[in-house]
């Protein structure tokens, strides 16, 4: 460390080469004013101790700069907060709120939940029970595939099997979360969209190669960037099943309904959402779906813990600590270690780190 602070102090009291023109511009600074990049980067070094590391005993201007290092770190957090913000703001207004972290995690939580109660409702609605929602879970047995149809004991013992329609249910139950919408509207909503994956079901059976070939074209970064995922999706699995003529009787707008009222009626039993009658005038009223205070306060938890983990990242304006253990190093701030120093105890480990 030594010899190259000497080999610097060495090269700034060199006498630089410069070749200037001899313009006769008034403006023109003199050879003597004159200092190369090279030059000016040695005083730097020179300044603070190659490395970046103060030598003189007067260590004021380094616990300085020390301070203004965590202060920059400190913005570093601020700004990921507010771009950790942005990004759920505009997902509650394009109302794709489970592709954020909380709704991702809610997601994770109760889809086997959910899986295991839509199961106990087909084993209700196999042994008669009347009612149009009941009837209407019928229509979920097109979103399994036919290996799901070996026997009736498969379906009824094996709840993970309606998976796929528990995710999409939650999906299409969370991008509106943080929003009021009617019951009907999100009833049509689930229906559609578990219709679609039923037809995506069928074609799968019928067309596998087909079925592979689109599913490997919507994977990874082939969809662009710019695109709604879900909706690009959509658009291409029903472009390619009508150009295939696939066969399918289209559910009807009532036993949509019927089955989306379902599904939002087991998602109240989760205490995910509940709904609310409100009255438009003095003869219609309107049914709408809102999430539970204790979703609402479970998310605004979530996102104050998390929206400092994604700091937005920038190169340090001093030299990196060493690490003193898989905890303790790199950045300064309490953010990037365990536990929080002063700017003068990090200016004293610097300094027992060079002898």
């Amino acid at each position: 460390m030594q010899q190259n602070y000497f080999f610097a102090v060495f090269l700034l009291q060199q006498e630089p080469q410069v070749h200037v023109l001899n313009f006769k511009d008034k403006n023109t600074m003199s050879t003597s004013e004159q200092k190369t990049l090279l030059q000016q980067q040695l005083e730097e070094l020179v300044k603070v101790g190659v490395g970046g590391k103060f030598k003189n005993e007067n260590t004021e201007d380094y616990v300085a700069k020390i301070e203004e290092e965590i202060a920059f770190e400190e913005a570093m957090i601020r700004g990921g907060i507010t771009r950790y913000q942005k990004l759920i703001k505009d997902a509650v207004v394009d109302s794709q709120e489970s592709t954020t972290l909380y709704g991702i995690v809610l997601q994770q939580k109760y889809i086997t939940e959910l899986s295991a109660m839509i199961n106990d409702e087909v084993k209700t609605m196999t042994s008669g029970v009347a009612g149009n929602r009941q009837t209407a879970l019928k229509l979920l047995c097109q979103c399994l595939p036919k290996s799901a149809f070996i026997n009736e004991e498969f379906i009824t013992n094996n709840p993970n099997v309606w998976d796929t329609v528990s995710l999409i249910a939650l999906k299409n139950v969370i991008d509106g979360i943080s929003a009021e919408t009617t019951l009907n509207k999100l009833a049509i909503k689930l229906g559609t969209a578990l219709m679609l994956e039923a037809k995506i079901t069928i074609f799968k059976d019928e067309e596998k190669d087909k079925y592979n070939q689109v599913a490997k074209r919507l994977t990874g970064k082939n969809i662009p960037q710019n695109a709604n995922r879900y909706l690009y999706k959509r658009k291409v699995w029903t472009y390619c099943m009508n150009k295939h003529n696939l066969q399918f009787d289209d559910w009807s707008k009532e036993n949509q309904l019927h089955l989306g009222v379902k599904i939002v009626s087991l998602c109240e039993k989760l205490g995910l959402v509940k709904h609310q009658n409100r009255k438009s005038n003095k003869i219609k009223t309107i049914c709408y779906v809102e999430a539970t205070p204790k979703i609402i306060e479970e998310i605004k938890n979530f996102n104050i813990k998390n929206e400092a983990l994604y700091p937005k990242y920038l190169p340090m304006l001093m030299p990196p600590r060493e690490w003193e253990n898989p905890f303790v190093g790199g950045y300064y701030g309490k953010k990037h270690n365990y536990k929080q120093s002063t700017a003068k105890e990090i200016s004293q480990s610097l300094n027992k780190e060079n002898i």
